[in-house]
């Protein structure tokens, strides 16, 4: 058998040539009138060729709204947040008729799109990301899923040999040349007492029968000298692979854990020593010092390149490289689409659970232990995934749409009166830093956002919650002005902190919006970070905004009020009175105590407070302690009442 190094270095002899183009496209190449990835010149002709004249009729509204975030097209790309679209879907036949122009000026990862062409409607799609709008144009312009699935067939054939160059590993039975499937590094630690180092996989593993219950722990002893230690508290050395998981014909569907031998080591140092291919481009683009990026940079990954391993890296630039290549231009865009479906996954930042994959979070956190996926093979899962949804569509949608890359500050040239209906999921204060998130992906596609008039709350570009509320404000204003007189604004909205949700209130107040209605959103699948975070939101809001055109002035009459203990206790004790086991979290698939849904909770209070018209004044966190004091103190037997 060869030895690692004439392995690496000989040409790939079983792969078929593909017929690439010669120069890669860039996101320019796919401009025109339905989408550009900056202010689309075409905006005014789209609404005047699409104008609508014909009344509508205000269906029935569902008292609250649930919808899945397990469907395909959920799990077709990931993005930071999103609404499902059969919820939106719902909204818009209430609201509009088949023809009617619907504007999502925040428009994320586009399922308002997506809700607008499976319903006859005409989506019209702002955001200032370029990442956002290239996502949203994938959504909106599904191709034929036999020719998508033949396409991700040929690329997998034709790299082959390189993905067992990069990931090749023997099994440890029969011998035979296989792919892993992962690798998992863990960082080596200082000990702060004796100051030996040590391997945190090796002292802090915790491996139980039920994998669900296995974890990293993170206190334990040194073993060196004894001493009680903390993860947190601990100075990182270096990374060493520790495991890695291959699938073989002896191990059948079961996954075998090893530990890497001399021939995976060399791999990666062979790797290491001879680099990504010249032929092969890739982002080496400095991370922006910001509010998450400083995780990163302050373990020495301060560029896009050194978020990867360099075999990783090598293999996502080999896939984008095809993709950007591929001849023909509806494919190639929906190649690029499936490789930044990647994101996080295939990075240093991908933390290892033992329960297996992995999940693109709103951060860039170091892990201590991480998990370097094959990329061939998670490039090789998302593309089912994407199939699926495109296996939705009966027959690509024949509707018209819109997409710009510009602020929702300023939606020139949208004529004023023009929207029939808005439904629009606007950033969430400081939970999520989208143009920082968004450039791992930006970096990849060669286009910024320009966050001048990013709507956020970010101390590293100056602003604050006045700042957040003075742009949404003009963000407001400028969807008053644009839809046509007594229409909706519909806002999806979704925070802990009193502060956003008095910023939002004021700026819909200042900018003339009545607001009328309002109800809950249960996405039925909630996130990792709603189930463990003491300061997270489980269930979104859905505010019914009128565009009130009495004068044109504000109607909306906000009152300050005090939130006394009396006023919670009468809260929670209706609340309990209607239903009490609707408010108890249970556990099915974890051993941990139930728990009071102090979440659900406080959205409903947050929903009964702004019908009354009063301005939030109570953040989630001091909500959760009032709640509990009162129930330790007035329902001593709930947990046990709750358990008969």
């Amino acid at each position: 058998m060869k030895n690692m190094k004439q392995l690496l270095l000989i040409p790939l002899e079983d792969r078929p040539n593909l017929e690439l183009l010669d120069k890669p496209r860039s996101l320019y190449t796919f401009a025109g009138d339905c989408y550009s990835p900056y202010p689309n010149q075409t905006i005014q002709q789209f609404v005047d060729s699409n104008h609508t004249q014909h009344p509508y009729s205000i269906n029935p509204l569902p008292e609250n709204l649930v919808a899945g975030k397990n469907s395909h097209v959920y799990d077709a790309h990931t993005y930071h947040t999103k609404v499902p679209p059969e919820a939106i879907a719902r909204l818009i036949e209430h609201y509009t008729e088949p023809g009617n122009l619907v504007l999502d000026p925040f428009c994320g990862s586009g399922m308002t799109g997506v809700a607008a062409l499976q319903t006859q409607r005409r989506p019209l799609l702002f955001d200032l990301s370029p990442a956002a709008t290239f996502i949203a144009l994938n959504f909106l312009t599904p191709v034929i899923e036999n020719h998508y699935q033949q396409a991700i067939q040929e690329i997998l054939t034709a790299t082959r040999d390189e993905e067992l160059k990069l990931y090749g590993t023997h099994c440890r039975r029969c011998s035979k040349l296989v792919p892993m499937e992962y690798m998992v590094w863990s960082y080596g630690l200082i000990c702060s007492f004796c100051q030996e180092e040590f391997v945190l996989w090796d002292v802090a593993r915790d491996e139980q029968e039920d994998v669900r219950e296995s974890k990293i722990r993170a206190e334990f002893d040194c073993p060196h000298c004894g001493q009680h230690l903390h993860k947190r508290k601990l100075r990182r050395t270096r990374l060493y692979p520790v495991q890695m998981g291959y699938r073989c014909c002896d191990s059948g569907l079961q996954e075998t854990q090893c530990v890497p031998n001399d021939y995976d080591l060399e791999i990666i140092a062979a790797c290491d020593r001879h680099g990504v291919p010249a032929e092969l481009w890739y982002p080496t683009a400095k991370l922006p010092v910001g509010v998450n990026t400083r995780q990163a940079i302050v373990h020495g990954l301060n560029s896009i390149d050194a978020l990867y391993t360099t075999r990783n890296l090598q293999a996502i630039a080999r896939l984008w490289d095809i993709a950007r290549r591929w001849p023909d231009e509806a494919l190639s865009l929906k190649l690029m689409f499936t490789v930044t479906s990647l994101y996080q996954r295939v990075t240093r930042l991908s933390e290892f659970r033992f329960w297996g994959g992995s999940g693109n979070i709103a951060n860039y956190n170091v892990p201590m232990i991480f998990n370097e996926q094959n990329v061939f093979k998670v490039f090789r899962r998302k593309a089912k995934t994407i199939q699926n949804y495109l296996a939705t569509w009966q027959h690509p949608p024949k509707t018209p749409f819109c997409i710009s890359t510009q602020s929702a500050t300023d939606l020139h040239p949208l004529p004023d009166n023009s929207i029939d209906y808005i439904f629009t999921d606007p950033p969430f204060g400081s939970n999520i830093n989208y143009s920082e998130m968004n450039y791992l992906w930006e970096a990849w596609l060669g286009v910024f956002t320009n966050t001048q008039h990013e709507a956020i709350v970010n101390r590293v570009q100056n602003k604050t919650i006045q700042s957040y509320q003075e742009l949404m404000t003009q963000a407001f204003s400028e969807m008053y002005r644009v839809l046509k007189p007594n229409r909706w604004l519909t806002l999806e909205f979704h925070n802990s902190s009193a502060e956003v949700w008095s910023a939002v209130q004021l700026a819909l107040a200042a900018s003339g919006f009545h607001l009328e209605l309002i109800q809950t959103l249960d996405k039925r699948h909630g996130t990792f970070k709603q189930f463990v975070s003491d300061n997270a939101v489980g269930y979104d809001l859905i505010l019914h905004c009128r565009k009130d055109t009495h004068g044109g002035t504000p109607v909306y009459s906000l009152r300050q009020k005090k939130t006394p203990y009396s006023a919670i206790n009468e809260f929670l004790e209706d609340k309990l009175a209607q239903n009490s086991g609707e408010f108890v979290v249970r556990y099915l698939h974890v051993k941990r105590q139930n728990e009071l849904d102090t979440r659900k909770l406080y959205s409903l209070w947050l929903k009964e407070s702004m019908e009354a018209g009063e301005i939030v004044n109570l953040d989630y966190e001091e909500f959760r302690k009032i709640i509990y004091l009162i129930i330790q103190t007035k329902y001593p037997n709930f947990w046990t009442e709750e358990a008969e």
